[in-house]
C-alpha cells in the first residue's frame, strides 16, 4: 500500500514536471491582462461604441456644409409627345437628355446643428471612458483570477509540505514499530494520516487546475493552451496599508474613475439634448439653389431672320361679276434655323439657374415637438440619476474594499501569530512524540492544528494583497504586483 502511494507521488511530481517543462513562457499579471484586452468580447464591443461615436461627430460636422446633388437623363420618345425644350406637342420620335444639380444649405435652425457637435463630442469623449471602464473591469477580473492562481500555488505547497511531513514521520514509525518499540496501532494511525494528507493535495492540484481555467477564460484564452503564471515576490509587510481614508480615496477617484467621467458627460450631453428638442419651436432658415440643361433631338438652332415675299392670290369672287379677287403681294419675316444643332450647343444654350430662400416657422407640429421636448427633460433626469447612483455604487464599493483590506490585515496579523504559535507547539509535540512522551492522536491534531493555520495564513495573505491593489486601483493606478 505505502509502495503504491510513493509511486502515485512520483508519477504525479514526474507529469507537473514535464507539463512546466512544455510550457514555452510565463504570464505576469500585466501580460495576461493586455492579452484579455485584445481578445475580450466586451472590450471589443466597447471599441466598436467608439467607432460609432466618432462617425456620428464627423456626421454633425458635415451637416454645416452645403449638400450638393446632380442627376441626368436620357429617353427616346414615341408618337405624340411634348417636346422638353420647346414644350410644344409633336407627333414624332426623337432623343432627349438633361443634366441638373442643387445644393442646399441650413442658415439657422435654432442651434440645432452646432448642439448636435457638441452633444456628439460629449459622447465621443463618454464612449473612451466608457471603454476604459471595460478595460479595468476586465482587468480586476483577470487579476482575480491570478491571484487566485498563486493561492492555489501556495495551498498546493503547503499540502505537499505536510505529505512529506507525515510521510517521513511514518517511515520512522514503522521502524520503530519493527524494532518493537511502538504498537503497531502507532503505524496504522500514521498511515492513515499519510492518506488524508494525499487526498488534501489532490484537492489543492484539483483547485490549482480549475483556477488557472478560470483564469484562462478570463482571458478569453482556448483550455488546451498551456499557461504558466509567474508569481512575483510579494511581502504583506513590505505593502503596508493605505494611508487615505475611504473619503480622501473617494475624493481621488472621482476624478480618475472613467464610469464617473461618462456618467457626467453623459449628463453634459442630455442637457444639450434639452436644447436640440427647443430648437424646433423656432423658425428655420434656408438657402438652395440649382442649375440645369438639356437637349432634344428635334430642336433646331436660330441663326437668323429673312425677309420672304408673299405672292397675290386669290382670296374671292365679285358678286354678281365673278371676277376674281387677288390679295396684294407682302412681305414677311421668317426664322432662319441651322442645319444642324449639336448636343453640346444644345446643353450650353438651355442652362437655366434657381436660387431660392426658405423659410420655415413652426405653427403646429401636432404635440411632436412638445413629446420631443419632454422626453429630453427625462432623458436628463434619467442622466442625472445614473451619475448619482454611479457615484454611490463608487463611494461604496470603497468603503466595502477598505472594510475588506483592513479587516484582511488583521486576520492576516492574527493569522500569523496563530502559525507561529502552533509551529512552536508542534516542534515540541514532535520532539516528544519521537521519544514517546505523546500519543499519535496528539500529533495528529498538531500537525493537522498548523496545516489548517497555514493554509488560512496564505488566503488571508492574498486575501489582503487583493483587497489593498483595490484601492490602489480606485486612486487611479494600474493593477499590478510590482
Amino acid at each position: 500500500m505505502i509502495w503504491r502511494r510513493k509511486i502515485y507521488l512520483t508519477l504525479a511530481g514526474l507529469f507537473i514536471l514535464l507539463v512546466s517543462y512544455g510550457q514555452q513562457n510565463s504570464w505576469t499579471l500585466e501580460e495576461c491582462i493586455n492579452y484579455a484586452w485584445e481578445n475580450n468580447l466586451t472590450v471589443r464591443s466597447s471599441e466598436l461604441n467608439k467607432l460609432n461615436s466618432e462617425i456620428a461627430l464627423k456626421e454633425s460636422k458635415f451637416a454645416l456644409l452645403p449638400s450638393l446633388s446632380g442627376g441626368g437623363n436620357l429617353s427616346k420618345s414615341f408618337g405624340r409627345t411634348i417636346d422638353p425644350v420647346t414644350n410644344g406637342f409633336i407627333s414624332t420620335s426623337f432623343v432627349s437628355s438633361g443634366f441638373s444639380a442643387s445644393s442646399a444649405v441650413t442658415l439657422f435652425n435654432g442651434g440645432a446643428l452646432r448642439n448636435s457637435i457638441k452633444r456628439n463630442e460629449l459622447n465621443l469623449d463618454a464612449s473612451e471612458f466608457d471603454l476604459q471602464k471595460a478595460k479595468n473591469d476586465i482587468g480586476v477580473t483577470v487579476a482575480t483570477n491570478f491571484l487566485n492562481v498563486l493561492l492555489g500555488r501556495e495551498q498546493l505547497k503547503n499540502a505537499q509540505f505536510q505529505l512529506e511531513s507525515s510521510q517521513a514521520q511514518l517511515e520512522r514509525t514503522k521502524r520503530l514499530v519493527n524494532a518493537g518499540s511502538l504498537p503497531i496501532t502507532n503505524q496504522l494511525d500514521l498511515e492513515s494520516q499519510v492518506a488524508t494528507n494525499e487526498v488534501s493535495v489532490v484537492n489543492a492540484e484539483n483547485s490549482l487546475r480549475s483556477g488557472i481555467l478560470s483564469l484562462k477564460q478570463a482571458m478569453q484564452m482556448p483550455a488546451d493552451e498551456s499557461l504558466d503564471v509567474v508569481a512575483p515576490e510579494v511581502s504583506v509587510d513590505n505593502m503596508g496599508f493605505i494611508s487615505q481614508s475611504p473619503n480622501d480615496i473617494y475624493d481621488i477617484a472621482m476624478g480618475v474613475q472613467p464610469e464617473i467621467k461618462s456618467a457626467e458627460l453623459g449628463m453634459k450631453s442630455s442637457e444639450i439634448g434639452v436644447d436640440i428638442a427647443k430648437s424646433a419651436f423656432l423658425p428655420s432658415l434656408s438657402l438652395s439653389g440649382s442649375v440645369s440643361t438639356n437637349h432634344s433631338g428635334r430642336a433646331r438652332q436660330l441663326t437668323g431672320t429673312q425677309q420672304v415675299t408673299i405672292p397675290s392670290k386669290q382670296i374671292g369672287f365679285v358678286d354678281g361679276s365673278n371676277q376674281a379677287v387677288f390679295s396684294n403681294p407682302s412681305q414677311q419675316t421668317v426664322p432662319v434655323y441651322a442645319e444642324s444643332y449639336s448636343v453640346f450647343n444644345q446643353y450650353d444654350d438651355n442652362i437655366g439657374q434657381s436660387v431660392s430662400v426658405r423659410l420655415n416657422v413652426p405653427i403646429f407640429s401636432r404635440y411632436s415637438n412638445s413629446a420631443n421636448l419632454q422626453r429630453a427633460k427625462i432623458n436628463k433626469q434619467r442622466a442625472e440619476i445614473t451619475t448619482m447612483n454611479t457615484k454611490n455604487q463608487l463611494r461604496q464599493s470603497i468603503e466595502s474594499a477598505y472594510n475588506s483590506a483592513l479587516s484582511a490585515l488583521n486576520t492576516y496579523n492574527a493569522t500569523l501569530k496563530r502559525v507561529t504559535a502552533l509551529e512552536e507547539s508542534f516542534r515540541a509535540t514532535e520532539q516528544r512524540f519521537n521519544v514517546g512522551d505523546v500519543n499519535n492522536l496528539d500529533y495528529q491534531i498538531a500537525s493537522n492544528n498548523l496545516f489548517s493555520a497555514r493554509a488560512d495564513l496564505i488566503r488571508n495573505k492574498y486575501e489582503y494583497i487583493f483587497r489593498t491593489k483595490i484601492l490602489d486601483f480606485y486612486l487611479g493606478n494600474p493593477l499590478t504586483l510590482q
